[in-house]
């Protein structure tokens, strides 16, 4: 009897002064009150009767507007949509005992639809410091007028964007921009600006090393795209037209410089390191890596053509072409890439050039690195080979300069077939 009395007691406690915590009471829904029409739907501006219906008393009620942007509400219950089209709630409450009401949700819709779109179709792209000009329809109002604004740079009442970085330091990769319908400030839309320096320059390469002779190829993007519109330098070395860069006989690191043509005031840099003698990384899809150490001071010619070719990505993809146990295995020739190794063109493919013979003392040892050719002695060019056991026959007929440092388990198992995943440069 005495637990009944308490839960009769709590409740009691909790609908009529909620029991909340701190003393104070919490308002609750009263179901004694409605409000009619149950679904409210209008438009901005628009006016509509509501009826307060209030079951089994017969007490005042009120009206009120929840929040100060929700338009307003008379004490006979005319509700006035305001101007922006949203979600918001009316409130009816006793006006002798506030604590019961109930609320109405009003959803507010001109119908209007706002887009926004760029000076071309796709996906629109302003450089940094350059403007872009958008335009907005918002389609069913009378007006396409709208407020502009962005969380990048400037934007003027017409929609031109200004891409200056202002107070931000470091430059987004996109800009967003907001445009407000003005006759009706609840219809917005959003868009994207993709946001470019004016001119960068890159390599395939995320660090640029070389050793004298050896070369780098560089490419300039204008507003994000690529461009011969610049014109190139290099503090050391020599660059060329299309940003083909060699590096000459001195250590150090170099600046290479692109500057636009149509703004000289526009430039941007690449930078190399350029270093006495690297490292040959070959990854192999399967068998493993294999490192191989150069000698520049032998075969300079041919140790640069190597570095070139590494540091252009030339031989990743490519596929081992040859093997003769005992003998060498050998690989380089691009057009593995895309020709079965059954095609009767493959071993004959090369990079588009070919460099001299240098004559030099290194002899075919095992795991000696040496570069092929054909008949002619001043026809090689990409294709290299390693030697799978001493093979003096071919001392003095193809060039040797290197050898294998690491991975010479690899370089036995290696087979035709096996491909080459990367080739990379790396210091010794």
């Amino acid at each position: 009897m005495l637990m009944r009395t308490l839960f009769v007691l709590v409740l009691v406690c909790l609908l009529a002064i909620g029991c909340g915590g701190g003393g104070g009471s919490v308002p609750i829904v009263f179901k004694g009150l409605k409000i009619e029409p149950s679904i409210i739907r209008v438009k901005p501006l628009e006016s509509i009767q509501l009826t307060g219906i209030v079951d089994g008393t017969s007490q005042d009620i009120e009206w009120k507007t929840e929040g100060t942007t929700g338009g307003t509400i008379s004490s006979s219950g005319k509700y006035t949509a305001p101007q922006a089209s949203g979600s918001y709630s009316i409130k009816l409450s006793l006006k002798t005992d506030p604590t019961k009401f109930v609320t109405s949700s009003v959803v507010v819709d001109s119908g209007y639809v706002v887009k926004v779109s760029g000076p071309a179709a796709g996906e629109a792209t302003v450089a940094i410091g350059e403007d872009i000009q958008l335009s907005a329809l918002v389609q069913g109002a009378a007006s396409n007028e709208v407020n502009w604004s962005t969380d990048y740079g400037t934007i003027s009442s017409t929609g031109k964007l200004t891409a200056s970085p202002g107070l931000i330091l470091v430059a987004p990769s996109e800009v967003n921009i907001e445009a407000r319908s003005v006759v009706d400030p609840g219809k917005k839309a959003s868009f994207k600006v993709k946001l470019v320096p004016f001119l960068v320059v890159s390599s395939v390469n995320s660090v640029n090393n070389a050793i004298p002779g050896s070369r780098i190829r560089f490419t300039a993007k204008v507003r994000g795209v690529d461009s011969n519109a610049v014109t190139w330098s290099s503090n050391s070395g020599t660059v060329s037209a299309d940003g083909t860069w060699t590096a000459g006989s001195s250590a150090g690191d170099v600046v290479v410089t692109a500057t636009s043509t149509e703004k000289p005031s526009q430039s941007a840099t690449g930078l190399v390191s350029v270093v006495p003698n690297l490292n040959v990384r070959f990854k192999f899809e399967t068998a493993g890596d294999v490192v191989l150490s150069l000698r520049p001071d032998k075969a300079p010619n041919h140790c640069a053509n190597l570095v070139s070719l590494v540091n252009e990505r030339f031989y990743d993809g490519i596929v081992v072409h040859r093997f003769v146990s005992g003998f060498v295995v050998q690989w380089g020739d691009p057009l593995t890439k895309t020709l079965p190794l059954t095609d009767p063109s493959i071993g004959t493919g090369g990079p588009g050039y070919s460099i001299d013979f240098e004559v030099n003392d290194l002899l075919h040892k095992k795991y000696s690195l040496a570069m092929a050719r054909s008949t002619s002695l001043n026809s090689a060019g990409s294709q290299i080979y390693i030697c799978l056991d001493d093979q003096p026959s071919l001392d003095g007929n193809y060039v040797v300069f290197g050898d294998t440092l690491s991975g010479q388990s690899v370089v036995d198992a290696l087979r035709r077939g096996d491909k080459i995943l990367n080739a990379t440069v790396e210091l010794p």
